[in-house]
């Protein structure tokens, strides 16, 4: 099958940008030391990842090499006067990012194997303390959470009696409406009542006439 052609162009999604970075940077290291053996090449090789951490693939003699050459051949690239001390914060750097990758690993228990009984007391101190900091923040926030739990209770529950005392004063003024409805029927029962016994004596009356 024909391998399809690769667009070049920034990888927008973060984790595949990661593992194509990964992947091809192993194949860049495994062709550099390709060419070392099978040319007898000296190769220097540089990488710094996104996050910035450090691959080097170099042989010690290619550095002094390349500033001989640069400066025999009068390239325009120039090494700036204080790459001494740019190779020290450079191995200070790499120390660091070992000692804190080595660092990150135990507080996770991994790499145990090295450390010593009192390694492992001050690790496990530190590790107890970071659980105390955790367990009091989390702490910190379930009271917070509680909190407002319990205002958004009362406030419904304030909100409920509201609704309850509307309910019960429509209740109220639909029992005098009804009073006052019944009130006038039977007011205009009575005066029925008394018109058909007037009607009733004015009939009598014109009889015995």
């Amino acid at each position: 099958m024909v391998r399809g052609k690769v667009h070049l162009k920034k990888i927008e999604n973060p984790v595949h940008r990661r593992v194509t970075f990964s992947k091809r940077k192993a194949g860049l290291l495994k062709k550099a030391t390709e060419l070392s053996v099978l040319c007898e090449a000296e190769i220097g090789l540089i990488i710094f990842s996104p996050t910035g951490k450090l691959f080097e693939y170099a042989n010690p003699r290619v550095m002094g090499k390349y500033e001989k050459n640069c400066s025999s051949i009068g390239d325009v690239i120039e090494l700036p006067d204080n790459i001494e001390t740019l190779h020290l914060e450079l191995e200070n750097l790499q120390k660091r990012t070992t000692h804190l990758e080595k660092t990150y690993k135990h507080m996770i228990g991994e790499d145990l194997g090295l450390l010593t009984f009192k390694d492992l007391q001050r690790l496990e101190k530190r590790i107890s303390l970071g659980t105390r900091k955790i367990h009091s923040r989390k702490k910190k926030m379930s009271l917070e959470h509680a909190r407002s739990i319990k205002m958004k209770a009362k406030s419904l529950t304030l909100e409920n009696g509201n609704l309850f005392k509307m309910v019960e004063e429509g209740r109220c003024r639909a029992c005098h409406l009804n009073i006052d409805i019944m009130e006038g029927v039977d007011n205009n029962w009575e005066t029925d009542a008394a018109t058909q016994q007037i009607l009733h004596q004015t009939n009598l009356n014109l009889t015995l006439s």
